[in-house]
């Protein structure tokens, strides 16, 4: 009788062990799961539709376009903890081809540092503001995330300068069913949230800083100017 309790007994425990377990596991995943929202923005003008799916950190967005204005999805619910690795798959059915695609990231205002930001722009929309480098909301520029784009070999970034943008450049995608996949890394802290990624192709107002060769190359010419003009006189 005492061994057939006491096996009862064990039992019962490996059970409860089992069921605390799983009830740990339950909690740990809910601590750590990512309740990010995304939809489509009151300002957009340019994407007719939008679906999207999150795994982790991994945020895939599908885009379809038909119209050449801004696009705007506005996020929410990003854990300030993480950087999320974005990938855009964006279909142009806007009947023009876009030879340049620019990211731009637009916070609320209201926070302290907001005097940073640059002057607004005419694609801002009431309520949000450029974002600067001091505000926690930016591509991460620092991570090991990559840049990239399936249709354009170059880009152009800055956080520096009142505005966080990612655009690409030097490409074509075709504006009757063209395709392009485009992927950079996104964080924010709860103080700027929700956020707005504002979409703007063909329509890059940003430009690179000079490199050092061209920097000499337009020196070189400024003394090629002024030893003519010495020796005209």
């Amino acid at each position: 009788m005492y061994k057939t309790v006491n096996m009862a007994y064990r039992k019962g425990m490996a059970s409860l062990k089992r069921y605390l377990m799983i009830f740990c596991l339950v909690v740990l995943a809910a601590s750590t799961a990512h309740s990010v929202t995304i939809s489509l923005h009151s300002s957009n003008l340019g994407i007719s539709s939008m679906s999207w799916s999150i795994s982790g950190t991994n945020i895939r967005i599908w885009e379809n376009w038909t119209s050449r204005r801004v696009g705007t999805l506005l996020m929410n619910e990003f854990d300030r903890r993480y950087n999320y690795s974005i990938t855009t798959y964006i279909t142009n059915n806007t009947a023009a081809n876009w030879v340049y695609f620019a990211n731009e990231l637009l916070d609320p205002p209201g926070q302290p540092n907001d005097t940073l930001d640059n002057r607004t722009m005419p694609w801002v929309p009431a309520g949000f503001t450029h974002s600067n480098d001091l505000d926690g909301l930016d591509f991460v520029r620092s991570s090991q995330i990559p840049r990239t784009s399936a249709a354009f070999d170059s880009l152009i970034a800055d956080q520096q300068t009142g505005k966080d943008f990612v655009d690409f450049i030097s490409g074509t995608v075709s504006g009757f069913g063209g395709l392009d996949t485009m992927a950079f890394g996104l964080r924010a802290n709860r103080s700027n949230q929700p956020f707005l990624l504002a979409q703007r192709p063909n329509m890059v107002t940003e430009a690179p800083n000079p490199e050092p060769t061209t920097l000499i190359l337009f020196g070189l010419g400024l003394a090629g100017l002024a030893a003519r003009a010495r020796f005209r006189k």
